[in-house]
């Protein structure tokens, strides 16, 4: 790649055009020898690969990782994965030992999946990435039934190495560039430890997170700050502005333990007409694409944002400035609309105290 890494993750358009080039995956047992199962081939329907497609999808918003330099890390066999087709079935059984050996505990049954996979970077210009995944094993049955003497009768048969079609099922996932095409090398997810890393999971991939949480939150806000700012006013819903976004935008950093990229968007954009909601949507995730939050999971810090950007500020024509943090309910205020096209607030306090 030529230029600047980009700094955000793979955006609506190029996470449209992913698609799988090598996939395999080996059997964790943790009964059998190695607690590996070594596969030479899976043949995927196309139900399956729009499964794994999907789940893929989901990840390019992931949690952004860079290797750490200062231990033994993924960079050179992801991008052997890529780069030596011969050897990629070798390579990923090794990779899966790697993983099971380093997991400590009780270990669930289940397949790790070594895949490649490319996406149209832009027009003519397909790149490649390396996509693991640890899928869970569960219990799953399968049934039939006959006529019997004019009674149906129902056979039921246990199916013992199904593997759940449903995102649930997957543990752990990580997609690597291992060339630099992004600020980041690795987006990675596990659901157990969430919206961190198990520590064995960390170590087999051999990264430290990219952005600590307090400059995620910051990244976070400005991007609504800025977007709000762009939306054309007669675009804007009934009774919102830039502030009423932004003002939302703060309460959920404050009131939420875990940053979840859907959640934040659906707290911030609110508006009956669906329509107009869901463009809202789409092009507030962009911005937060673009400032490579979109999909992080992470710890938000409201506290070290700006105190100037907290407050939120009206001016109205008679030179009247009103400043509050949090929300207009929390302040005390309401805005309604009047005859003319002007505005009538209402402050209600407990105290007014006179400044200067």
């Amino acid at each position: 790649m030529v230029g600047q890494p980009l700094d955000g993750v793979l955006n609506q358009a190029q996470r449209n055009t992913l698609e799988i080039v090598d996939f395999i995956f080996h059997i964790i047992d943790p009964e059998a020898p190695g607690k590996v199962i070594k596969l030479d081939e899976v043949q995927l329907q196309d139900k399956q690969k729009t499964f794994f497609l999907d789940r893929l999808r989901d990840i390019a918003e992931g949690t952004q990782y860079v290797f750490n330099p200062d231990a033994v890390n993924l960079q050179e066999q992801s991008q052997q994965l890529i780069e030596d087709r011969d050897g990629f079935v070798e390579l990923s059984y090794l990779m899966t030992q790697e993983f099971a050996r380093l997991h400590r505990g009780q270990m669930s049954a289940g397949v790790f999946i070594v895949s490649v996979v490319k996406y149209l970077a832009d027009a003519h210009d397909w790149q490649q990435l390396a996509f693991l995944v640890k899928m869970d094993q569960q219990e799953s049955f399968a049934y039939s039934y006959e006529e019997i003497d004019g009674r149906r009768l129902a056979v039921v048969n246990e199916i013992p190495n199904a593997l759940n079609e449903n995102k649930h099922a997957i543990q752990k996932s990580a997609l690597i560039d291992p060339v630099n095409q992004f600020a980041w090398d690795v987006l990675a997810f596990d659901r157990v430890k969430k919206p961190v890393l198990s520590d064995y999971f960390q170590s087999f991939l051999g990264v430290i997170e990219r952005q600590q949480d307090a400059a995620l939150t910051r990244m976070a806000y400005s991007a609504v700050r800025k977007w709000a700012k762009d939306v054309p006013r007669d675009q804007l819903p009934p009774g919102e502005d830039v502030n009423t976004y932004r003002e939302r935008a703060l309460n959920y950093l404050n009131d939420h333990d875990t940053f979840e990229t859907d959640a934040f968007l659906d707290s911030v954009v609110k508006d009956e007409n669906a329509e107009r909601k869901a463009q809202h949507m789409g092009a507030l995730r962009d911005a937060l694409a673009e400032n490579g939050v979109a999909g992080q999971s992470f710890r938000p810090r409201p506290d070290s944002l700006p105190k100037k950007q907290r407050k939120q500020v009206y001016e109205t024509s008679e030179g009247v400035t009103i400043i509050y943090e949090g929300s207009r309910e929390e302040a005390g205020m309401h805005i309604e609309d009047i005859d003319g096209g002007g505005k009538r607030i209402t402050i209600e306090t407990h105290q007014l105290t006179p400044k200067g």
